[in-house]
């Protein structure tokens, strides 16, 4: 009877390459839950926005419509990348960085022109351009942001998610060493 196993394409590529499963490096399941966290906060709110439309439409300059898509969008973006990373998938990585540096633009663009600051000093009916705490808002994003890409540039990251150039680099090295 012929087999319909499925053939291994790594090692139809380069013979005698086996390819095992890489265990979940423990800051890809740190980076899971901190897209987890971001993710429910913005499902949230979502979700509110709907909830209390009439309310928020009558009290905020900025439109519902705005806070509801906002929040939907993150959060679909969000359960997306969750799945990604925790099921290795390739394109995680890549996804990971791109909605990591595009949340921080969209934080900022937000605090800067639709927030307003009414701690910042500045005279009555007079919004501020930055919040009070930017200093400590401005290193919490740079410092998220290189700890990302430090995360996805780790040997133990690459190897998790497949990525072939690091697997034949190992190889060819330990090639070298026998």
């Amino acid at each position: 009877m012929e087999s319909t196993k499925k053939p291994n394409v790594q090692s139809e590529i380069q013979p005698g390459l086996e390819t095992r499963k890489v265990r979940r490096p423990a800051s890809v399941t740190l980076l899971v839950v901190g897209v987890l966290i971001i993710t429910v906060l913005n499902i949230i709110r979502f979700i509110l926005s709907i909830r209390y439309w009439g309310f928020l439409s009558s009290r905020l300059e900025v439109s519902p419509i705005y806070l509801s898509l906002s929040g939907f969008i993150w959060g679909l973006a969000g359960i997306c990348l969750i799945w990604g990373l925790w099921k290795a998938k390739n394109w995680a990585p890549r996804l990971m960085q791109a909605v990591a540096l595009t949340y921080a633009l969209y934080y900022w663009l937000d605090q800067v022109f639709l927030n307003e600051h009414p701690g910042s000093g500045v005279p009555a009916g007079v919004s501020a351009l930055l919040p009070t705490n930017w200093p400590f808002s401005a290193v919490v994003t740079v410092l998220s942001l290189a700890y990302i890409a430090w995360i996805m540039n780790r040997l133990k990251v690459k190897l998790y998610f497949g990525m072939s150039d690091v697997r034949m680099n190992q190889d060819q090295r330990t090639d070298g060493d026998k």
